[in-house]
């Protein structure tokens, strides 16, 4: 049976992602090894589901809806660029998305246990919402990169989000492409 890998994420409007495109295409000037992310991957992955089989994702999609009938919409602020481990090891390099008011994280609990009895395990890592600009795989060309990373910023703009995303990725040679399966209104 055919399997769907999926993740669970909310989207970005479109004026920040250009303005994260801006701040990428600087990046892009170091010539550094890194595979920089299109602009439409700007979202933030709320919980990766993997490769589900066909026939549970209609159980998968009805248990994200109503699992979220009760969540509202909240703040985001897209603000500081950073990396995955660090700026001094850099594996991935995103910007930061924080909710001070925690809906964000409490619709993550939520969407876990409402999910966990469907055979998705909870991650034991800290929740860290991030839109991810590139990902290194090779430190090659990093003399001109550290420093950027070190000196670029990223200003703050705020956003509302009204929707969750479930998406479905397709691995290609050249990257994987995603495409959203089911949106939900909070």
């Amino acid at each position: 049976m055919a399997s769907i890998r999926t993740f669970i994420a909310f989207d970005t409007p479109d004026h920040i992602r250009n303005e994260m495109k801006i701040l990428q295409d600087e990046l892009k000037k170091s010539r550094a090894d890194v595979k920089w992310e299109p602009i439409d991957k700007f979202h933030a992955t709320i919980k990766f589901l993997g490769n589900i089989e066909e026939a549970l994702l209609p159980k998968v999609l009805s248990t994200c809806e109503q699992s979220l009938t009760t969540c509202s919409s909240f703040g985001i602020a897209y603000q500081s660029l950073g990396c995955f481990p660090n700026k001094k090891n850099p594996r991935v390099i995103w910007i930061g998305c924080d909710n001070p008011d925690g809906k964000l994280l409490q619709i993550k609990n939520t969407l876990d246990k409402a999910l966990f009895p469907l055979g998705f395990e909870i991650e034991d890592r800290p929740f860290h919402p991030h839109i991810t600009l590139g990902r290194i795989k090779i430190p090659k060309g990093f003399s001109d990169l550290l420093p950027m990373l070190e000196n670029l910023t990223f200003h703050r703009y705020e956003a509302v989000i009204e929707e969750i995303i479930v998406l479905k990725s397709i691995l290609k040679p050249e990257g994987s492409s995603y495409s959203i399966i089911k949106t939900i209104r909070l």
